[in-house]
């Protein structure tokens, strides 16, 4: 039904009404206004601040799972000039055991690896035929590098297969180096997909297999390898003792001169750790073809029993033995354990083993560098053997205190750990120090500060 034109007429005048009081009036209807925009204004702040932290959270929550995406590509071959020229670089200060340029290459390397690279060029005489194969690594101008060469030995005519696994970094300056001591989980995990892939394990099993049909078809390598490495780790062992446990001889001189008469007579016997530098078989028995009871992990430590001279390490495993391909393990630390001579040989060799096994870590990705020397400094001192009666587990600390690197009050401290946190408790010491893991590091504290 249309509207008749009076009424059409009289909305009109109405709304002129309407007009005209809020004109009238307009000294009250802009302060109400002005305070209905303030409402709206905050009720869209705290809205979006609301949004903008859930987005926050959102993006953190992403960041702390998120990982770096494999890619699925071919190993390069000699691929980057600059990466093989820091490679040469690398493999002639081993050779010539160049301390400084080491350091300098290889950042984060430890003092057992270097100490080891430097009483192994008494042995090498040149690395030849280096061929560096790359895949991209997890950052920006990084790489994952399989680096074969061949070793000369001095006392050997022939050239030694060998595979080496680098992950190598650009840093701020744009330089190149090789990455010893990655932080990063997202990194860690990166590297460790990408160095199980189908051609990188074909690479590792084609060399492993040069390498020991060359060591079983020749009794003199064979010999000249079970001696060099037995020469290692004596070397290297010696010269960790001699650096960290100096001070602490001195410091005990005196009281050992006053005890000597009372104390016991004790014989020493000597043990070694040794480290996975890869993941490989642990096997029934040291062949190719023995059941496979497990895989290490990168990193894993073990008590080795016996360095076999065909290229097997018969190792302490869930405590019976093992074996593992010597050539995928480094010598962690050469220890001296002290044992009184009041019973029959037999029985003192046994408990000198079942010492070395309770001080060594056989499961713990551990600081190599704090490991080494505290076992070092025992050795040394015969004061920081294991408390066998000591508890391990979780436990929880007291008292805020540092977590050091190594058992010392002069080590650098990693964290601070508070009171009423709690960590793992992998050993603790007759000198008063625990051996623990705090926030996926291995360090020490005092034992003091620890309660079930």
């Amino acid at each position: 039904m249309k509207k008749k034109k009076n009424d059409i007429t009289n909305w009109c005048n109405e709304k002129k009404d309407i007009w005209a009081i809020l004109g009238d009036n307009k000294k009250y209807l802009m302060p109400a206004i002005l305070i209905v925009a303030v409402a709206i204004t905050i009720v869209v702040a705290v809205s979006a601040n609301k949004r903008a932290a859930q987005v926050a959270q959102s993006t953190a929550s992403t960041s702390e799972v998120s990982t770096y995406e494999i890619p699925d590509v071919t190993m390069e071959e000699n691929a980057y000039p600059e990466v093989n020229a820091l490679v040469e670089k690398y493999y002639t200060a081993s050779a010539e055991g160049d301390e400084e340029t080491l350091l300098q290459i290889y950042r984060g390397l430890d003092e057992t690896e270097i100490l080891k690279s430097v009483a192994a060029s008494e042995y090498i005489e040149k690395f030849d035929n280096i061929t560096v194969y790359t895949k991209p690594g997890p950052v920006e101008g990084s790489y994952a590098a399989y680096v074969y060469n061949e070793v000369k030995l001095y006392d050997y005519d022939g050239y030694l297969p060998g595979l080496e696994t680098l992950y190598i970094c650009t840093d701020e300056n744009g330089d190149l180096y090789f990455n010893g001591d990655i932080a990063d989980a997202n990194e860690i995990e990166y590297l460790k997909q990408i160095n199980v892939q189908a051609d990188v394990i074909d690479l590792n099993n084609k060399v492993a297999s040069s390498y020991n049909e060359m060591v079983s078809a020749d009794e003199k390598l064979a010999e000249i390898l079970t001696k060099m490495r037995a020469a290692l780790q004596v070397s290297v062992g010696e010269a960790l003792a001699t650096s960290e446990g100096a001070s602490t001889e001195e410091e005990g001189s005196a009281e050992a001169s006053e005890e000597e008469s009372t104390e016991p007579e004790v014989k020493t016997v000597t043990t070694r750790t040794i480290k996975a530098t890869d993941v490989i078989n642990i096997r029934s028995s040291d062949s190719e073809t023995a059941d496979v009871l497990d895989k290490t992990e990168k990193g894993q430590e073990f008590k080795e029993l016996e360095a076999l001279a065909n290229g097997w390490s018969k190792i302490e495993y869930k405590g019976k033995t093992a074996y593992v391909k010597t050539e995928f393990f480094d010598v962690v630390s050469t220890e001296t354990v002290e044992v009184e001579n009041t019973e029959d040989d037999s029985a003192q060799e046994a408990d000198a083993e079942s010492s070395a096994a309770a001080s060594s870590s056989s499961s713990t990705e551990a600081s190599v560098a704090s490991t080494a020397s505290s076992t070092a400094s025992s050795s040394a001192s015969s004061s920081a053997s294991k408390v066998s009666s000591a508890k391990t587990g979780k436990m929880t600390v007291t008292e805020s205190i540092k977590f050091r690197k190594e058992a010392s009050t002069d080590s650098e401290a990693l964290a601070t750990i508070y009171g009423g946190e709690t960590v793992n408790v992998v050993e603790q010491y007759s000198n008063g120090w625990a051996k623990i893991e705090y926030n996926k590091k291995t360090g020490y504290i005092k034992s003091e500060f620890l309660r079930e």
